[in-house]
């Protein structure tokens, strides 16, 4: 009887380990996100709405930043200010921030809005922080159609020893590369090169 019990135990605790996992991975995709809030959160501070036509349909829709006890999301609001897409972005450190977005068109069916997120800095050692960029692609000029890629580093600043302070210069661009009418995201930092293509249904690859 003591087996079973020690049994029935171990499989409620894997099922809602597994839960768990699931919860936490929706969370940083952003499928989890239903229009209704599904981040528990003691502390939130919201940017104001930025306006801009993110659809290209001549009505200005809007996007803003929020923190939930020091997690950073991105939020993008309907004309009538309806949530309609919500997802978190990796804070690696303090003083994270969303701080420039571009809104890019890629093609006649897709537009992409840029994010250069400052992915916070620490001090355990030295000072050490880090941007990287999120893409925001949205497809057929639909705001149901949002979905969110990690893209890469552009930016890093670290501290070295007697006070000297590090920082690479990046650039980013927005150009059709290979001529084929559809345009790719370039990214140089540190003496590389890297450019993502956008391949279809939000998806991205980077040669």
């Amino acid at each position: 009887m003591k087996t079973l019990i020690v049994l029935i135990l171990c499989i409620i605790s894997s099922r809602g380990e597994a839960q768990d996992e699931r919860f936490y991975r929706n969370i940083f995709n952003g499928k989890l996100y239903k229009g209704v809030e599904s981040f528990i959160y003691k502390i939130k501070v919201e940017s104001p709405k930025y306006t801009l036509d993110l659809n290209r349909d001549g009505i200005e829709d809007s996007f803003q930043t929020i923190k939930k006890d020091g997690v950073d999301f991105i939020r993008v609001n309907d004309p009538f200010g309806n949530i309609v897409f919500e997802s978190a972005l990796m804070t690696k450190g303090k003083n994270s921030k969303i701080f420039k977005a571009h809104l890019k068109t890629i093609s006649s069916t897709v537009d992409v809005l840029i994010l250069h997120f400052y992915e916070g800095d620490n001090e355990a050692a030295i000072f050490e922080g880090s941007g990287r960029l999120y893409f925001v692609t949205i497809r057929d000029r639909n705001l149901k159609k949002i979905t969110l890629t990690k893209g890469p580093y552009f930016w890093t600043e670290k501290e070295r020893a007697a006070g000297k302070y590090w920082n690479k210069r990046y650039s980013v661009n927005v150009l059709d590369y290979n001529k084929d009418g559809q345009k790719e995201i370039s990214v140089s930092y540190n003496k590389s090169s890297q450019i993502y293509f956008y391949i279809s249904d939000g998806l991205w690859d980077v040669l």
